[in-house]
């Protein structure tokens, strides 16, 4: 996302299925960037289930383009129960499309209403939520004396160290939440007595 600010999105792909009187709601979720994203998606999943009666789709991107589809259902009954499930989890990035599979029982608006809701509302609790920071990216080099010290200060701090360079020196490559780099170089900075050489290569989401 462009303006690097924190946001909520699913974890990973899932699927959950719901029985409502013998119709079959299948609620496939996957998070997703943007419009073609989720456009491909949608069509993955009609391509999984040809011969559902419905697939019901609706998505949120991550620069918050919203699209809805009650395919066939009554309108409002489908696409935008989906969508509002979404948005009251709050989170972007995240398309869900529900397959039904009509059980010769008519569920009428109300049922339908509930049937979508609760599938879809099923597959993002099982495809789970997390928050998305800004992250600086940040090397730090240190000579070997200096390197135990730097690594126990990391971990105190819950900052990953897996990505570490032995050479002639050792050069950690960090991630580190932005509103907690300064401080973090700042301490850093004061262990070596300065000697070590921190560099802040970019920026990521994470």
């Amino acid at each position: 996302m462009e303006d690097r600010k924190p946001y909520r999105t699913v974890q990973k792909p899932a699927e959950a299925e719901y029985i409502e009187k013998k119709s079959r709601f299948i609620a496939t979720v996957s998070p997703v960037t943007d419009d073609d994203c989720a456009r491909e998606f949608v069509l993955s999943v009609k391509k999984k289930y040809p011969d559902a009666r419905h697939n019901v789709y609706a998505y949120l991107t991550l620069d918050k383009m919203t699209r809805y589809s009650d395919d066939g259902e009554p309108k409002g009954t489908a696409g935008l129960p989906v969508l509002a499930v979404i948005q009251k989890q709050q989170i972007v990035g995240c398309a869900v499309v529900v397959t039904r599979y009509f059980g010769g029982i008519l569920l009428g608006a109300a049922g339908l209403l509930r049937a979508y809701t609760k599938a879809a509302a099923d597959g993002i609790d099982l495809a789970g939520i997390k928050e998305v920071r800004p992250y600086d990216k940040v090397s730090v080099t240190v000579t070997f004396p200096d390197y135990e010290k730097v690594r126990y200060e990391l971990a105190k701090q819950g900052i990953d160290d897996s990505d570490t360079e032995f050479l002639d020196n050792v050069t950690f490559h960090l991630l580190i939440r932005c509103e907690k780099t300064e401080a973090i170089i700042k301490r850093l900075t004061e262990l070596t007595a300065a000697r070590a050489k921190i560099t802040t290569t970019g920026k990521q989401m994470n």
